[in-house]
């Protein structure tokens, strides 16, 4: 099934276009904001879901001394210099990257480190200061605990040798970052656990999080991160990017925010909550779209089938109201919790029991449903990863 609105938001989710529009490469310089990095040997490191996109746009325009590109496993790329690695949990692949890394920077001849970075990179890149499988265990905890991002990675930075500015600090030339944010508020010490950001946070802030997910057996291991480093950073693309482009798309669009956090479920019940104020008073208006993009959570505390937080969102909207209305829920990434769907779209007055409803939710397989109803979105790998898009059209 065709969706034209999907297909705008993955237009304009795309990292390829985004640089195209904001970043020059001429005459051995790359100019970025006003603000010019000369090269004539530059080293290339591309990590994360948009990781593809991004270097190929660096070699359609240069030759790298060396480069390469992390990404996640099943991404298929046609390179020469690439590493697979796991996503969402680090694995071996993982640290085969931090070791290619790392010796890239120690033992090329270079005069600038261009460092390309996006969502994902926090478990395809790694250097841990503790055995895998330990690290396994305390990701895996992380990962379930429905914690915000930024506190997530707080954990993750003092627990590496690269994250939290450390890559920087290995890096023998000027360090100039590009960035496609996945990360609410792009707050940049959390895109991608920071590898080239002076980190702020400090071990006690790990160590306090660590309690606080039952695992505080883990805070001897912890590392302080560098507060300095010789890196410039530039967000080239974020979710507030997309959602200002799909509204010119949109009828009497009205944005609410690009940095929802909190659960999926209740994110759900806001929107209906909105919509009820539409069909009831007509506020804020009689007919139109609602757009709000971010990163909301999905607590995992028992079983689980297959789902996602797009697929939570959309049946908890379904729940609480019924009516006369649209609603569409997209992973920019391409992949919704662990479904092999982007996300999907629901219409107000579809006949979807309360009782399936609330089943699916309890077990967290919000896709065994929508499936069943033909409410699921499939693109594949989109090679980007700037949150999720989330479209309430009211008629």
């Amino acid at each position: 099934m065709n969706f034209p609105i999907v297909d705008k938001i993955l237009e304009y989710a795309d990292p390829y276009n985004a640089l195209m529009e904001k970043v020059k490469v001429e005459n051995g310089k790359i100019i970025v904001q006003g603000k010019e990095y000369k090269f004539s040997k530059p080293l290339m490191i591309a990590v994360g879901k948009a990781s593809y996109k991004m270097a190929k746009f660096f070699l359609d325009r240069i030759e790298p001394v060396d480069y390469v590109v992390i990404t996640p496993h099943g991404s298929n790329l046609p390179l020469k210099n690439v590493i697979e690695a796991g996503h969402p949990q680090v694995d071996e692949f993982s640290l085969k990257a931090g070791k290619r890394v790392k010796e890239m920077l120690t033992t090329e001849d270079y005069d600038l480190l261009i460092f390309l970075l996006s969502g994902g990179a926090s478990a395809l890149l790694e250097d841990p200061v503790i055995p895998l499988e330990e690290y396994r265990k305390i990701n895996d905890r992380l990962i379930k605990s429905g914690l915000e991002i930024t506190k997530i990675n707080i954990v993750r930075k003092h627990l590496s040798r690269l994250k939290g500015g450390s890559l920087a600090r290995l890096s023998k030339a000027k360090v100039l970052t590009l960035i496609v944010s996945d990360v609410p508020g792009n707050d940049l010490g959390s895109i991608g656990s920071g590898y080239t950001v002076a980190d702020k946070s400090t071990v006690n802030d790990a160590k306090e999080i660590l309690e606080d997910i039952g695992l505080p057996e883990y805070s001897r291991y912890l590392i302080e991160t560098p507060k300095e480093v010789n890196a410039d950073n530039y967000i080239i693309l974020d979710n507030m990017d997309v959602l200002k482009k799909i509204s010119s798309h949109l009828y009497n669009p009205l944005i609410l925010t690009s940095q929802v956090v909190g659960e999926a479920k209740d994110l759900g019940k806001f929107i209906a909550s909105i919509y009820k104020s539409i069909s009831q008073y007509s506020i804020p208006f009689k007919k139109g779209s609602i757009i709000i993009g971010g990163e909301p959570d999905v607590t995992i505390t028992g079983k689980f089938g297959k789902g996602g937080r797009n697929g939570e969102v959309a049946l908890s909207l379904l729940e609480e109201a019924r009516g006369n209305y649209e609603f569409y829920a997209i992973a920019t990434d391409g992949i919704d919790g662990n479904s092999e769907y982007a996300g999907c779209v629901i219409r107000g007055d579809m006949n979807i029991s309360y009782e399936e409803i609330e089943e699916s939710l309890k077990n967290h397989s919000s896709y065994e449903l929508l499936e069943k109803y033909s409410a699921v979105i499939k693109t594949g790998l989109t090679y980007t990863n700037v949150n999720n898009v989330y479209i309430l059209i009211v008629d």
